[in-house]
């Protein structure tokens, strides 16, 4: 194998490391991502598009702070709950004529548009809710639920309590 041969061969098995580290750091927050969930029926991992679509409708109708938080201050809406519960959250919701059938997309507090580079995970609000004690424990990784219809979202950043904004 001569010199050239040898360099092509050297940057392909760089570049197939480099690509196995990325995999392997999403796969890792995909992992604390599905962590809560009891079971992992119907959640599914969006795709580039379809990522990209949603991050402009989120940025186009939730405040956000310098890409480090929301200010849901500035939304019309915003209630808190505290000692969460499936029950609390779906009465809420019902109650606000916020609960539906489409679907919602959680994503990492770490990632928020419009620099995110993390996964993206789409499934029904039922199983947010279904799952929301585990979403909303002391050890859960911070995060947010994004419903583009109608337009909420759902903070989870303080154990054992929720923010919805609409």
């Amino acid at each position: 194998m001569n010199t050239n041969n040898r360099k092509i061969r050297l940057a392909l098995l760089l570049q197939k490391q480099k690509e196995k580290e990325r995999n392997d750091e999403l796969q890792m927050q995909l992992d604390w991502m599905l962590e809560p969930f009891s079971t992992k029926e119907s959640i599914m991992l969006i795709d580039f598009e379809e990522k990209a679509k949603m991050k402009t409708e989120f940025i186009a109708s939730i405040p956000i702070i310098e890409w480090v938080s929301l200010d849901l201050e500035k939304m019309n809406n915003k209630f808190v709950i505290h000692n969460v519960n499936s029950d609390k959250v779906t009465s809420f919701l019902n109650g606000e004529e916020l609960y539906t059938e489409n679907p919602v997309y959680l994503f990492l507090q770490d990632d928020l548009p419009p620099y995110s580079t993390l996964p993206w995970l789409k499934m029904p609000l039922s199983k947010v809710i279904e799952n929301i004690i585990h979403l909303a424990a002391e050890d859960a990784y911070q995060q947010y639920v994004f419903c583009p219809s109608p337009k909420f979202v759902i903070e989870f950043v303080e154990p054992d309590l929720i923010t919805i904004a609409w």
